[in-house]
């Protein structure tokens, strides 16, 4: 019975007509019903004792093996708890069936393991539990960090434990599967994703998950010991200290690609294009463009018939390149060349899925195959669209198309930088910064309401500190990364979920690392008052003026934007040590801040341009600096409006780019001046007139097409333009202070613990305003409109001024 299983048609795809329909009807079925969305969580009591599973190792290290276990069951059981892990990446079966992959990423002092219950798989008699566990070594992605290849799974009762790793697993090596290197060259710009998969059918073992295989000559798998965790004594452990996965199993479904632009080789009329479906002559040469339309990321899914010996080439790249290596119009393919990385498959002339081991990201794709002696069909192509399970629970709506479109495109780009981690971008980098996360963690906040994956961060850059009191700027990774402004911004991160969160607990625990963090910059403060030279990458916003992203006076001292990070972080930090009973260091900090921006404005304070400038030598002025004086009260609250009209009108300021914007937009909040977000939405409205379906990292010519920081019109419409925004520690009041500009009408919705909180304004009628605003059951907080204060209870709250 094919059951919950893509993997299943490895052997005996369906091929044709009704047939591909019902294919595609059970696939939809496994990825709308599947059980296992909601992993269970458990803290078996075996973790704590030497009975606890063994990791199991291949001889070898690099590549990709497979491991299997079969047990008699006298009866189903109505549950059949296991715990599972693998070094670097594991795919689950269970008599056949994909029942799960992992682990969610982390590092060795916090490796994941999942948690679920395979009773439904099992059958009466003789079962089957089989993984697929693969790493590749220093080609693997920059997030992925590795110890060696090992596999473990443990049972829970003494029963479940029949199927604990030890040496009586068999284990086999793939001699069919080969890692590609990708090159920045290939992918078209600066990449460290991970290498790519190269699969020779003849060579694979297509049926090794199944009951009916035969691996009675496969060699058994070698015990290299328990499995360890914190509680464990260090002596009895391995290298990965297994915690339980804390996030959701990731979202999948089907999706068809809707575009073939272009077949080179063979005849093809696009009139009759259903389903990708091509039959291609011996020897022969053929090139197939398909376009997605929008950017998408998952695992592709290639089924072929025959053609043993042909060569698949399938090229994944966001936009094709001109010759001049702009990428111009992204809607724009004709008379462009394809970049990007690829994969290589070559059949055996069997009926064959082939699917990339990690997920691809791509807008467009290139299939180039070229037959040998044998005819081939593609019987189809598309993708499984796979994602950290994201839901859109919040509301935009003003009548605008193009603010529509900006929250559409914003919406899909926060969705495409999210899976186990959030990522910077899903093409190039798949890394989680701090400074992108920041942005991220507000939006699934905001958004969709889930705080699991700002969690999962907010514990990873902290596990990420490093012994001199800073943390790594992007956490995991491989290898250790400085940005110290990111350790300062980690600390907004925080206070962000402080305020949105009653999650003392939670919270509480960080407050000895902020500490830490702090006391490194004040460290550095010299005789000046400001901070002095500072060591590392001090990047603040890249694609700018500034050097590698550095603002003036990082390496000799006296830089007013670092002045005023590290006084924006003390305020920040103050308020919640204040609370978790630090009351010492709550007042020496803000002391210390209140200092520091007395000092950056005696130094930096330009009169001729009434700015801050970037050093005490007055030479070079930014927005950036100037929206940190509003943001940390170094202006008086008086003087934010007329600063911020000087940082939106003098161009001779270094520009912020994209990501800085959203600290622009903060402050213009802060000004009294939200409307004026607004009108800087031209910029992304220009991305849409391009044919961009996420935004970039930087412009038009940027390298990424999807970069989280981008999304951050999320955020400007519901918190500025809306104005919802917590009021109190643990969003226990809310704040309704809406800048609605010139539109006649807006109502904007967003998801709190308590419930939905909703803002409706209409100006339809002359001199008549409405508002009316909606707070769920147990929430009070203010309405705050043409500076007068009206109180909110839960409710309906209606106003007409």
């Amino acid at each position: 019975m094919l059951k919950n299983n893509r993997n299943s048609f490895y052997q005996k795809p369906i091929l044709t007509g009704t047939s591909i329909l019902l294919f595609l009807l059970l696939v939809v079925n496994q990825y709308t019903s599947s059980e296992q969305s909601k992993p269970f969580v458990s803290h078996p009591s075996q973790l704590d004792d030497d009975s606890f599973a063994e990791w199991i190792v291949p001889e070898e290290n690099e590549g990709v093996f497979y491991f299997r276990k079969s047990f008699e069951l006298n009866e189903v059981p109505e549950k059949f708890i296991i715990h599972v892990s693998g070094d670097a990446r594991y795919k689950l079966f269970v008599n056949g069936t994909r029942v799960c992959w992992g682990p969610a990423v982390g590092d060795l002092e916090n490796w994941n393991y999942e948690t679920l219950d395979i009773a439904s798989h099992l059958v009466e008699g003789k079962n089957i539990i089989a993984s697929q566990v693969w790493n590749w070594g220093r080609l693997n992605g920059t997030r992925q960090l590795t110890e060696r290849t090992a596999f473990i799974l443990q049972g829970d009762s003494p029963v479940e434990q029949s199927v604990n790793t030890n040496s009586t697993w068999k284990v086999f090596k793939d001699p069919g599967y080969h890692v590609l290197e990708m090159t920045d060259e290939i992918a078209g710009g600066g990449y460290i994703a991970g290498g790519t998969d190269s699969l020779v059918a003849a060579k694979h073992p297509w049926d090794w998950f199944t009951l009916e295989f035969d691996d009675s000559e496969w060699p058994f798998a070698r015990e290299i010991g328990k499995g360890n965790h914190i509680g464990l004594d260090t002596w009895k452990g391995t290298a990965w200290k297994l915690k339980p996965r804390e996030i959701p199993f990731m979202e999948e479904k089907p999706e068809r690609i809707p575009d073939v632009l272009e077949v080179k080789g063979i005849p093809f009329n696009e009139n009759e294009y259903e389903k990708l479906h091509f039959e291609i002559p011996p020897n022969t040469r053929v090139e197939i463009l398909l376009d997605n339309r929008v950017l998408t990321m998952g695992y592709p899914q290639l089924l072929v018939s025959g053609g043993r010996d042909s060569r698949f080439k399938i090229q994944y790249q966001e936009a094709l390149f001109g010759e001049d290596g702009d990428k111009g119009n992204r809607d724009h393919w004709e008379n462009k060349i394809m970049k990007g990385i690829y994969d290589i498959f070559i059949p055996d002339g069997g009926d064959r899925l082939f699917e990339p081991l990690w997920i691809r990201v791509f807008r467009y794709v290139k299939l180039s195959i070229e037959t040998q002696d044998y005819p081939l069909i593609i019987n189809d192509f598309y993708n499984i669209y796979t994602a950290y399970p994201l839901r859109e629970n919040a509301e935009f709506i003003s009548g605008d198309s193009d603010l529509d479109r900006i929250w559409e495109v914003s919406w899909r780009t926060a969705r495409l930088c999210a899976l186990e981690s959030y990522w910077d971008c899903p093409y190039y980098e798949q890394v989680q910064y701090i400074g992108d996360t920041r942005i991220q963690a507000l939006i699934s906040m905001y958004v969709d309401g889930d705080d699991r994956l700002a969690r999962n961060a907010i514990n990873q850059f902290y596990a990420s500190m490093q012994p001199m009191g800073l943390t790594k700027s992007a956490h995991p990774t491989r290898g250790v990364q400085i940005i110290p402004p990111f350790s300062l911004l980690f600390i907004g991160m925080i206070h962000d979920y402080y305020m949105l969160r009653d999650d003392p607990e939670f919270v509480g625990q960080f407050m000895p690392g902020i500490r830490f963090v702090l006391e490194w910059f004040i460290n550095r403060i010299d005789d000046t008052g400001m901070l002095g030279p500072l060591p590392y990458w001090n990047h603040i916003d890249g694609g700018t003026d500034f050097v590698y992203g550095s603002p003036p006076g990082i390496s000799d001292g006296g830089s007013a934007h670092m002045s005023l990070l590290l006084a924006y972080a003390l305020e920040k930090a103050a308020g919640m040590l204040e609370v978790f009973g630090y009351e010492h260091d709550a007042e020496r900090f803000i002391e210390l801040a209140g200092s520091l921006k007395t000092k950056t404005m005696e130094l930096s304070y330009c009169p001729e341009k009434q700015l801050v400038a970037e050093t005490p030598a007055k030479q070079q002025f930014s927005q950036h600096t100037n929206i940190f004086a509003v943001l940390t009260d170094a202006f008086e609250a008086k003087e934010h409006a007329r600063v911020m009209q000087d940082v939106l009108e003098d161009q001779s300021l270094i520009q912020t780019t994209l990501y800085f914007k959203f600290y622009l937009f903060q402050a213009l909040k802060k000004a009294g001046m939200g409307e004026k977000v607004i009108d800087l939405m031209d910029e992304w409205k220009q991305f849409i007139d391009y044919g961009f379906t996420t935004f970039p990292e930087h412009g038009i010519y940027s390298r990424s097409d999807c970069h989280a920081w981008s999304a951050h019109p999320l955020l400007a419409f519901l918190n500025i333009i809306c104005g919802i925004e917590t009021s109190s520690p643990g969003f226990k009041t809310v704040e309704i202070r809406p800048h609605p500009g010139t539109y006649s009408e807006i109502k904007g919705a967003v998801p709190h613990p308590l419930g939905m909180i909703s803002v409706y304004y209409s100006n339809t009628e002359p001199g008549k305003r409405e508002w009316v605003i909606q707070l769920p059951d147990g929430l009070d907080g203010k309405f705050i409109l043409d500076d007068k204060v009206y109180l909110l209870s839960e409710g309906e709250n209606r106003f007409t001024l």
